[in-house]
C-alpha cells in the first residue's frame, strides 16, 4: 500500500462526519496551512466557499487553478479585502434602523448581523438541505480589519470574542463546516470552542527545512497518527503516513533506463536518479543508517539496484545484515530471477549462515561463502574468494555489484580472520573496484568508524533517519533536500519525496 495521501485519514473522516463541525488551522506565515485549508476543501463533497482575506480570487486561482477545474465542480471564492466595512460603520447602520431591530433586540438572528458581512454571504450560499464547507483565510485577517486596530472608547460593539461564539452558534444553525486559518502563534478561545485543530510546522532539522502536520484535537476522530511529515511541491498539499509494522521489501523489476550512460549503473529507480544520479562503475556509495531505520527500508531503497544488475546478467554479492536470514535475500530476488540464474549470478555472506533444516537449502548452499554460525559442510571459498566472484563477469562485459552490511562483515573475524580497520578496508574496497564494472554498495552506523573511513572516496554518500514511523533519506553527497522514503502501489519501486 502507498504512503502518499493527500490528507491525513483523521482529517479525511473528520470531514466526512455529520456537519456542522469546525476547524482551526493555524501555523506560521509560509508553514502551508492555505494549502491544506484548500487541500480540504477540494476534498469534499458538497457546497464550497473559500472566502479570501488576504489575496484577490485572481491570485488564489493563479496559484491554485485547480479550484476551477475541480470534477466535483469549482470553488465559489468571496474576497474580503481592506475596503470592507468594519464594524463602527456595522454599529451605525443597525442604529440608525432601531426602529425596525429593536422589537427584537437581543435575538439570535439579530446578533449574528453583528458578524462581518462577507462571512455572512459565504453562509448565505449553502442551502439548509445540502452540507456545505466555508474556509476562511484567514480568520486574524478578516477579524482584525474588521473590529480595527482600536475600539471606539465605549462603543458597546462586540469584540473578536464575542463574533468568535456568535459565528460559531450560526455555524450551529446549519449544515456548513467551517474552517478558520489563523495566525497566531498560542491557543486562544477559539482552540477550546472549535471541533478540531491542527497546526503546520515548519522546522529545521539536518540544517533542511521540514514541513510537519500536528492533529491537536480531532472531536469524535480516534487519531492514531498526531504527526504527518508533507509537502507543497507543485502547490498542493501531500502528507506521508508511516510504512506499515509488518512492510517486507520484495525485488520489483526495475524501472527502464531512459538512455543508457556509458560508464554508469541505473539504480532502477527515477527517484534514486534524480536526486543522487547514477552510479559510475568504479566507485563506491555509502548509505549511513541510524540504528532506529528498519533494514527492510534499507532493502526497499537498494533492492532496485540489486534487480538492475541481475536484469542484466551481472552477479551480485551480498553480505547480510546480523538480523536478515540467507532466505530473506532468496525470497526478495524470487519474482525477478530463476533458481538457476540466482545460483549462477548472486554470492550471500550471511552472519547467521544457513541451517540445513532451512527450506531453501538446495538453493542457498550454492550461493553461500559460509560464516560463524554456518553448519553446512566447509567450502573452500572465502571472502576474497567472493570479491573475485564480482570481477569475473568482466570477461562478459557484465556490471557487478557489492551490497555490504559493514556490520556483517566485520563478523567475519571471529573466525580467524585478521578483520578489518578503519586503514585496511578503503584500500580494500580501492582493488575490488579497480579497472572493474563494478558499483558497491556499503551500508552501516553513522558513528561506525569503518564508514567514516570511507566517506572520503564515496562518489554518493546517502543518510536514513527515521521519526514518528518514517524514513527520511538525506542527500550528502550531492546535497538534497528532505526526501521521504514510501512505498509504491503504482509499479515504482518507491518513493523519494521532496519536503518542499
Amino acid at each position: 500500500m502507498s504512503v502518499l495521501l493527500r490528507l491525513p485519514p483523521e482529517l479525511v473522516e473528520f470531514s466526512l462526519r455529520e456537519p456542522p463541525r469546525s476547524l482551526l488551522i493555524r501555523g506560521e506565515p509560509g508553514a502551508g496551512k492555505s494549502t491544506l485549508a484548500l487541500t480540504i476543501l477540494g476534498a469534499f463533497r458538497g457546497k464550497r466557499i473559500f472566502l479570501s482575506c488576504r489575496v484577490s480570487q485572481a491570485e488564489v486561482e493563479k496559484d491554485f487553478p485547480w479550484l476551477r477545474s475541480n470534477v466535483d465542480g469549482p470553488v465559489e471564492v468571496i474576497e474580503s479585502l481592506v475596503g470592507e466595512s468594519r464594524i463602527d460603520v456595522k454599529g451605525r447602520v443597525l442604529a440608525a434602523s432601531r426602529a425596525v431591530v429593536e422589537p427584537e433586540l437581543g435575538s439570535p438572528e439579530l446578533d449574528q448581523l453583528w458578524l462581518p458581512d462577507p462571512l455572512i454571504d459565504a453562509f448565505s450560499r449553502i442551502g439548509p438541505n445540502t452540507p456545505g464547507m466555508v474556509v476562511v483565510d484567514s480568520w486574524d485577517a478578516l477579524v482584525e480589519h474588521y473590529i480595527g486596530a482600536r475600539k471606539q472608547q465605549g462603543a458597546a460593539f462586540p469584540d473578536r470574542e464575542e463574533l468568535e461564539r456568535l459565528m460559531l452558534d450560526l455555524l450551529g444553525r446549519g449544515r456548513a463546516h467551517l474552517v478558520l486559518v489563523v495566525e497566531r502563534p498560542g491557543p486562544t478561545q477559539l482552540d477550546y470552542l472549535v471541533d478540531g485543530v491542527v497546526a503546520c510546522v515548519a522546522t529545521s532539522n539536518e540544517d533542511r527545512l521540514e514541513r510537519w502536520t500536528q492533529l491537536k484535537k480531532m472531536r469524535g476522530v480516534r487519531v492514531n497518527h498526531a504527526w504527518y511529515p508533507y509537502t507543497l511541491e507543485g502547490g498542493r498539499f501531500l502528507c506521508i503516513a508511516p510504512m506499515s509494522p509488518d512492510f517486507r521489501a520484495i525485488l520489483q523489476p526495475p524501472e527502464p533506463e531512459p538512455d543508457p550512460h556509458t560508464g554508469f549503473l541505473w539504480p532502477g529507480s527515477s527517484d534514486f536518479a534524480t536526486q543522487f544520479g547514477r552510479l559510475p562503475y568504479g566507485r563506491m556509495s555509502v548509505i549511513e543508517v541510524d540504528p532506529e531505520v528498519p533494514v527492510e527500508a534499507v532493502r526497499l531503497l537498494v533492492q532496485p539496484i540489486e534487480s538492475q544488475v541481475l536484469s542484466g546478467g551481472g552477479r551480485v554479492l551480498v553480505v547480510q545484515s546480523p538480523s536478515l536470514a540467507p532466505s530473506d535475500v532468496w525470497e526478495a530476488f524470487r519474482p525477478v530471477v530463476s533458481a538457476e540464474a540466482f545460483a549462477r549470478q548472486v554470492r550471500i555472506y550471511s552472519p547467521s549462515g544457513l541451517s540445513a533444516v532451512d527450506p531453501n537449502f538446495q538453493i542457498l548452499e550454492k550461493v553461500m561463502v559460509p560464516g560463524p554460525a554456518s553448519d553446512v559442510p566447509p567450502m573452500t571459498s572465502r571472502m576474497p574468494d567472493a570479491y573475485r566472484f564480482l570481477r569475473e563477469g568482466l570477461g562478459a562485459g557484465l556490471p557487478s555489484l557489492g551490497v555490504i552490511w559493514v556490520h556483517g562483515l566485520t563478523s567475519e573475524s571471529t573466525e580467524g580472520h585478521p578483520g578489518y580497520s578503519p586503514d585496511s578496508l578503503p584500500g580494500l574496497a580501492r582493488r575490488t573496484l579497480a579497472n572493474s564494472m563494478t558499483h558497491l554498495i556499503m551500508i552501516g552506523a553513522p558513528p561506525d568508524p569503518l564508514i567514516q573511513s570511507l566517506q572520503g572516496i564515496a562518489s554518493i554518500r546517502v543518510a536514513l533517519k527515521t521519526r514518528s514511523g518514517r524514513v527520511f533519506v538525506y542527500g550528502v553527497h550531492p546535497r538534497t533536500p528532505p526526501l521521504v522514503l514510501a512505498q509504491s502501489d503504482n509499479g515504482d519501486p518507491y518513493h523519494l519525496i521532496r519536503i518542499v
